[in-house]
């Protein structure tokens, strides 16, 4: 059945397309299943209208007690203190030191106290070390067993040393000795003993202040000279400003969140917990298109995750416009202000759009699930992906601008906040930026959710049980002239993952050429060695799996000179990105001796290492073992996508990454039309070649070189006229390109296909040992 309706599909004519009146009916179908269960309106009514005023309640309760309680401070050696500006008034300390007295509950002690030696004068000082150090362990044992949050020590000598020295010379915390300095105890792991720490702090740092002024009029000084300007801040927002600055940040990752949430619980009741109740075969074999259905089940489900961020949002807005207001946090002057309504509605813009892109992006994940259970684990890895680009806009200086445009659901949020917070100019500019960005990931991830839907091994494959001895005999048993999806998605993951791990063990960058090429050779060992044992081991042919082919003789030149004449754009590229995404100062500086060691290092080393070894290892892997998995089953746009991605992200760092990326789509696509790697093989060595040379030839003294490459203060770059005839050149090339058929459509081929005989490589085996 699934390969012939497939087949059917794939086949069909114009008229079979999309008709909106099904898709209307499944949804209608959809819906009234999912409000006819109770746990669902639950979910998305019940529990936002009570959960937001019920949150405001416990806070109004918890504002209680949050204002600021008294701290428990003693101070041992009062009597050290010598005539000069009171720090002390009576049992607290002075007035005109603190603003609030009663924040801190103070106790006093004299020295001998808490020495208990109040004998001779002589005894007292033979043993004046070891007093010492019984009232500072005393001290400190006050403070460990919180009979004090906070134990300040006046010693002996304080007032012969600090106090009697001239303030302006030599008395200051570099020359006086410790035991003439004021020493405060407090507990770190204590948040009270802190902030008893901080305010007796500040009442030091304004006494010293006023001995200070006392000293200097003492000596004939104006004590104004140590202040010779002040300033006042002037804050010209008003009011609702403000509190739309605070509220355009917050309820955006509500509403987000909640989106995300209120998609993927409907995405597996429609699709898994269809497959438990047995009614989505009968959905499948009606006369609805799988396109019809997916649209119809993508707009339910898109409905409930607006439903659920309107409903939450609303509650909050309405719990903060009555409750929030009446909350202030401690240590702050200003209570939280209702969110102004009016420029929130801007909020509804970026949720359709959002909604529907989580929303198919939970339709295709609650697909692979077999039952509601198992779609509840797909949860937390789809919220791990999604959720950093929430919580990136939060972060302090995240504004709008062409580089935050260009991220999916970070440029939106921004968008929104832009607008929320009348920055209409802004918003505008970068809004076709946003859309174009926003719109392609909604295409993608449909198109996904539509793929998965149209193959019948994703609805209802997997239901047998896994056994480890029987799949390791199917890996070899099964084994094929090319790697299956699974295996090449398998050997991506690991390549990435030992990538990151060994980029955290290299924790110095080498200063030295040998250690340099250490370097660069260990992720190309990593690269390389996996799809190479996997070849070795599941395929039944290594040249065919790693996609090692002779081509037409002359797409070898033109690789030559498209990789040529693809380098100008190449660098604009990269200029461009590092301009959006500029390198920061530490990286910068980090890698001066690095580019000292290439630069000074043999032209011929640094071609081999740095252009001809990283070209075939990770041609060998992501064109090769990897695109040849993926693009089997009609994977075309799957296996140039996935393998572009995995391309720049095994570049370590971002901008690399980002222009890694685009340059993999060219390379996948070159790779699909002429159906081997070794096209690849030559752009990427002669575009890593000219990256690593192209300073040299701008500070050769060859005058051909000038005509093309000339030395700015950037770096080299590429003459204009050279740069358009380039462009042309190497879109000629991408015509012809674009002209070829490869020998074998590898995207037809069946993970088993039928006209061919299998044949078990273990025959062979058995009979050589006689069996």
């Amino acid at each position: 059945m699934s390969r012939h309706s497939d087949a059917s599909r794939t086949n069909a004519t114009p008229s079979d397309q999309a008709r909106w009146s099904a898709i209307w009916l499944i949804y209608l179908r959809e819906m009234r299943d999912q409000l006819r269960d109770r746990r669902t309106l639950f979910t998305i009514a019940v529990l936002p209208i009570m959960l937001y005023p019920l949150v405001g309640m416990l806070l109004l309760q918890i504002a209680q007690f949050s204002r600021q309680h008294p701290t428990a401070v003693c101070l041992v050696g009062t009597e050290h203190l010598v005539d000069g500006p009171p720090l002390l008034e009576g049992e607290s300390f002075a007035t005109d030191l603190t603003e609030d007295s009663d924040a801190i509950e103070m106790m006093a002690y004299r020295w001998d106290e808490l020495t208990g030696n109040s004998g001779s004068k002589n005894a007292s000082q033979r043993n004046a070390s070891d007093l010492d150090e019984m009232v500072r362990e005393k001290a400190k044992r006050w403070v460990s067993e919180g009979a004090f949050d906070l134990v300040v020590l006046f010693p002996p000598d304080f007032k012969q040393t600090s106090l009697d020295q001239n303030l302006i010379g030599s008395a200051n915390q570099e020359t006086a000795t410790p035991h003439s300095q004021i020493a405060l105890y407090f507990n770190a792991g204590r948040d009270q003993s802190v902030v008893a720490r901080g305010r007796v702090a500040s009442i030091l740092t304004a006494w010293r202040g006023e001995w200070i002024k006392e000293r200097l009029s003492g000596v004939g000084i104006d004590p104004e000279v140590l202040l010779p300007f002040d300033w006042a801040d002037q804050d010209m927002s008003p009011k609702q400003t403000r509190e739309t600055a605070f509220w355009s940040k917050l309820l955006p990752f509500i509403m987000l969140v909640w989106a995300m949430t209120g998609a993927f619980y409907p995405a597996i009741d429609l699709v898994a917990g269809e497959k438990e109740r047995g009614t989505l075969e009968t959905l499948l074999c009606s006369p609805a298109l799988r396109c019809e259905i997916v649209w119809g089940k993508l707009g339910a489900v898109a409905t409930f995750s607006m439903l659920t961020a309107l409903l939450n949002a609303g509650s909050m807005l309405m719990t903060s416009s009555l409750a929030f207001k009446h909350i202030n946090i401690a240590g702050t002057s200003q209570a939280f202000g209702a969110p102004p309504l009016v420029p929130m509605l801007w909020l509804f813009v970026a949720l359709i759009p959002l909604s529907c892109l989580f929303s198919a992006l939970a339709l295709a994940v609650a697909a692979m699930a077999r039952s509601s259970k198992e779609g509840q684990y797909y949860l937390m890895p789809l919220m791990m992906v999604t959720l950093p680009l929430v919580m990136l806009p939060m972060l302090p200086g995240s504004t709008l601008n062409i580089g935050t445009s260009l991220i999916p659901v970070t440029g939106m949020f921004l968008l929104v906040r832009a607008l929320v917070e009348g920055q209409y100019t802004t918003a505008l500019f970068y809004l076709p930026m946003v859309a174009t960005v926003t719109g392609v990931c909604l295409w993608a991830a449909a198109r996904w959710a539509r793929h998965q839907f149209e193959n019948e091994s994703v609805l209802f494959g997997g239901g047998e049980q896994w056994e480890l001895g029987m799949w390791v005999r199917h890996l070899w048993r099964d084994r094929q002239q090319a790697a299956t999806p699974a295996q090449a998605y398998a050997c991506g993951a690991f390549i990435l993952v030992t990538l990151f791990f060994a980029r955290l063990s290299v924790a110095i960058t080498p200063t030295d050429f040998a250690g340099i090429a250490k370097m660069i050779m260990l992720p190309q060992v990593l690269i390389v060695f996996p799809p190479l044992l996997m070849a070795t081991m599941f395929t039944t042919s290594i040249r065919e799996s790693l996609r090692i082919r002779m081509t037409h003789w002359t797409v070898l030149p033109l690789a030559v000179l498209f990789g040529v004449t693809l380098h100008p754009t190449y660098v604009m590229l990269s200029k461009f990105i590092n301009h959006l995404y500029p390198v920061s100062a530490e990286a910068a500086e980090a890698m001066k001796p690095f580019a000292e060691q290439i630069g000074s290092a043999s032209w011929t080393s640094v071609v081999l290492l740095m252009a001809v070894l990283p070209a075939f290892c990770e041609e060998l892997a992501f064109r090769g073992f990897i695109f040849g998995g993926l693009v089997r089953e009609r994977g075309k746009l799957r296996a140039v996508a996935i393998t572009a991605l995995m391309f720049g992200i095994s570049h370590g760092v971002l901008q690399q990454s980002i222009a890694a990326s685009l340059m993999g789509i060219v390379l996948g696509w070159i790779t699909l039309r002429t159906g081997s790697i070794l096209p690849c093989v030559l752009i990427h060595v002669t575009n890593n070649s000219l990256s690593v040379s192209l300073d040299r030839i701008a500070s050769s003294g060859w005058e051909g070189a000038q005509m093309f490459v000339t030395q700015t203060e950037l770096g080299p770059s590429y003459q204009p006229f050279w740069t358009l005839i380039s462009m042309g050149v190497a879109t000629t090339c991408l015509l012809y390109f674009g002209t070829m058929t490869p020998a074998i459509d590898e995207s037809d081929a069946e993970i088993i296909a039928d006209h061919q005989d299998y044949v078990d490589p273990t025959k062979s085996l058995i009979a050589a040992n006689g069996v």
